[in-house]
Order: C-alpha cells, then sequence, then structure tokens
C-alpha cells in the first residue's frame, strides 16, 4: 500500500449520510489518488454509529473497485471496533486505519494488547495512527517499532506527529510503509521519505497533487515544489489546522459536490469569516493551477 489515500469527510443531509454527494466526490477524485480512508476522525467517526461505519464501508467498496480501501476503526469499545473491521473484511476491505484508544491515560502494553487483539479479531492489516494530539499519547520511534513488532498486522504508520525524524528512522529502521497525516505539513513529510499521504488536500486539488507527487518521484524536486508551493500550500495555510473538517465541508459545497456544508454535533459548521478564509486558499490555488 503506497501512494495518495486521501481521508474522507461524510456528507450529511438532514442529519442522514448523503451517498449522492460520496459518489459525486468518488467521481471528482478517483483518477487522481490511490484509495480513499473512510469513516476516519475526519469522516467524524466518533459521531457515527456503527452500523453507519459499515453502510459507508459497504459504498466504498461497492464502488471503488481497484482502490485502496481503509476503514477506520477508531474507538474505545474493541467489541463494537472488532464489529465494523469484521463486516469491512467481509466486504473486501483489507486494511484499517487504527490510534490510539482515546481518552485512556494509554501505556504501550495497554496499546499492544488492544491493537494486537483488534488484528487478531478481523484479519485486517493495520495502519496504526500515531496522533498524539487526538489521543493524548505521544510515540517514539523505537515504540512505534516495538508496538509494530509485538503485532505483525502493523504493516504501515500514518504520522501526523511533527518530528519529521521519527519517519526517516521508521523507513531506515524498519520495511514498514509510512504516510504523511497533517495537511500543513504534508511536503516537509515528503521530504522525510513517507511512501504516500492521507491528508485532505489531495482531494482539494487532485490532479495537481498526483503530478507533484509524481515528479518528485522521478527526482524532479524543484518543479514538485513549485506545483505544491502555488497550489497546494496556500490553501492547506488558511482551512487548518483545527477545523479542515468543517472548512473542508464548506469548500465542498461551495463547490458543488456537497448538496450541504452540514456537520454532526459536537462538530459545528464553518462560520462565514471562516469559510471566506478557505475559499480565499482555495482560489489562489485554482488560479495557480489554471496558469
Amino acid at each position: 500500500m503506497k501512494g495518495n489515500i486521501p481521508v474522507i469527510p461524510t456528507p450529511f443531509a438532514g442529519g442522514k449520510i448523503d451517498y449522492e454527494d460520496f459518489e459525486r466526490l468518488i467521481r471528482h477524485t478517483s483518477d487522481h489518488v490511490d484509495g480513499y480512508v473512510i469513516a476516519g476522525s475526519t469522516g467524524e467517526a466518533p459521531a457515527l454509529s456503527a452500523e453507519e461505519r459499515i453502510e459507508i464501508a459497504a459504498f466504498f467498496a461497492d464502488h471503488t473497485q481497484g482502490k485502496h480501501i481503509v476503514i477506520g476503526l477508531g474507538h474505545t469499545n474493541l467489541v463494537e471496533a472488532v464489529r465494523i473491521g469484521r463486516a469491512a473484511a467481509g466486504l473486501g476491505i483489507r486494511a484499517a486505519l487504527v490510534p490510539s484508544p482515546y481518552y485512556f491515560p494509554n501505556s504501550l502494553d495497554m496499546v499492544k494488547a488492544y491493537v494486537g487483539r483488534l488484528a487478531a479479531d478481523t484479519g485486517l492489516d493495520i495502519v496504526f495512527y500515531d496522533n498524539p494530539v487526538t489521543t493524548g499519547t505521544t510515540y517514539t520511534a523505537g515504540q512505534l517499532i516495538e508496538l509494530a513488532e509485538a503485532v505483525p498486522a502493523i504493516k504501515a504508520i500514518k504520522m501526523t506527529d511533527h518530528d519529521m525524524g521519527k519517519i526517516r528512522a521508521l523507513k531506515r529502521e524498519t520495511s514498514l510503509a509510512v504516510f504523511g497525516g497533517d495537511d500543513i505539513i504534508c511536503y516537509r513529510a515528503i521530504e522525510a521519505g513517507v511512501d504516500g499521504s492521507m491528508i485532505i488536500a489531495p482531494i482539494i486539488f487532485p490532479q495537481a497533487f498526483k503530478e507533484g507527487w509524481e515528479l518528485y518521484l522521478a527526482g524532479r524536486r524543484e518543479e514538485s515544489f513549485a506545483i505544491f508551493a502555488k497550489t497546494i500550500l496556500p490553501f492547506v495555510h488558511m482551512f487548518g489546522p483545527g477545523d479542515e473538517i468543517p472548512t473542508t465541508k464548506a469548500l465542498f459545497h461551495h463547490l458543488g459536490l456537497f448538496k450541504s456544508a452540514e456537520t454532526r454535533l459536537p462538530l459545528l459548521p464553518a462560520d462565514e469569516a471562516r469559510t471566506r478564509e478557505t475559499l480565499l486558499g482555495y482560489q489562489h490555488g485554482l488560479t495557480a493551477e489554471r496558469a
């Protein structure tokens, strides 16, 4: 599993998931991405029921053949997480994005036991999500390596931590795939050696992001950075960090990809000022892309 596998927001209309909007987003992006992360934190997974997560998995399994589909299994309830994971596996999905359980004061042994049990009971490959902000758990590169050795189903790490040295250490000392996990440092993560990205930007500027990534892989670093600097980075500067979900939904509503910018409580929609800022960054990038 490599390449750009963006995290997907969940569209709502009247409190319910809008599958027509999902389909519209897939059509808009599928030629330029390698897969999708569904029902993750960007998909407002903590506000989704287990049944809704399984329904989303079924929809993407049916509509995105040939793509990597990664099901978010962030949870504090192991039984529920296993139920979602088994259902996804039954649909042909092969990988899950798994963070440390949030809320609890995790120890490394706790996380080994939790992720190991989840992997064993679902049969899924695990992309371990190193996200210290939302989970309250920080790992060193050595601890991530120890975790992966204890749970062989861990095949990849999604790195939201801004410590680029951890990416370099993982690539130097393991065979794990490593994915960049934060839009605002996406190019620094590319420079550090990631195998791809699990962020939002590839669905905002699908063609430009793919072109910049492929130029980098071809050794044309300065041309690659020029695309990111002109098109991607102005947008990610304006839409994050912290409220990426409502601002992305506001943008997609503006572009006609989503019928609504609706979020599900406890998240609130982007207000008028934040929407204007997001559109400013997007329009700047769009002008650069067309030029």
